[in-house]
């Protein structure tokens, strides 16, 4: 009765595995795929017997900025909206390619511990980063220009000295 009980569970498990075999063909494939995270999932996938999908199986998409870069430089838009929504990028996903502005400051007033807001003609409400010093008075035309890490520095169009600037409206 032994015998046959040890040979009746010998035989069942034979199925279980044969059926759940580490396709060496598969894992080679996911070494193909260049995206580490859907190289991890082929893997997995692999190891847990799933089958490969489609979406496993194709090459990864380029970065998203690399998309919106391809996707902006075919599109045209108009230099007002582009100077409407300077210094907002890092708020949306969009990029515009301007690396400066240049506006004339229709008011300027003081924060509660003394940094300037700034506000343009063209409506660009900026505010002061730090405590550097800089005169700026109504009717000045300032420069906007791109620093390093989504940073903006504002200056005098006849100076060469710059404060640090974020954008509020």
């Amino acid at each position: 009765m032994n015998k046959h009980l040890l040979s009746l569970l010998a035989l069942t498990s034979v199925p279980v595995l044969a059926a759940t075999p580490i396709n060496e063909q598969a894992l080679q494939a996911c070494s193909f795929i260049e995206n580490d995270f859907n190289r991890l999932l082929c893997y997995d996938n692999t190891i847990a017997g799933k089958s490969l999908t489609q979406s496993a199986r194709k090459q990864p998409e380029q970065p998203a900025q690399a998309n919106v870069k391809a996707d902006t430089s075919t599109v045209t838009a108009p230099v007002a909206i582009k100077e409407k929504e300077f210094g907002l990028e890092h708020k949306e996903i969009t990029e515009n390619g301007e690396e400066s502005i240049t506006s004339i400051i229709s008011s300027v007033k003081k924060a509660p511990y003394g940094e300037l807001i700034i506000t343009l003609e063209n409506n660009q409400q900026w505010r002061q980063i730090g405590s550097d010093s800089l005169r700026l008075d109504e009717g000045d035309t300032v420069i906007i220009s791109r620093g390093v890490f989504n940073s903006f520095l504002l200056k005098k169009a006849d100076q060469n000295r710059s404060i640090r600037v974020k954008r509020t409206q």
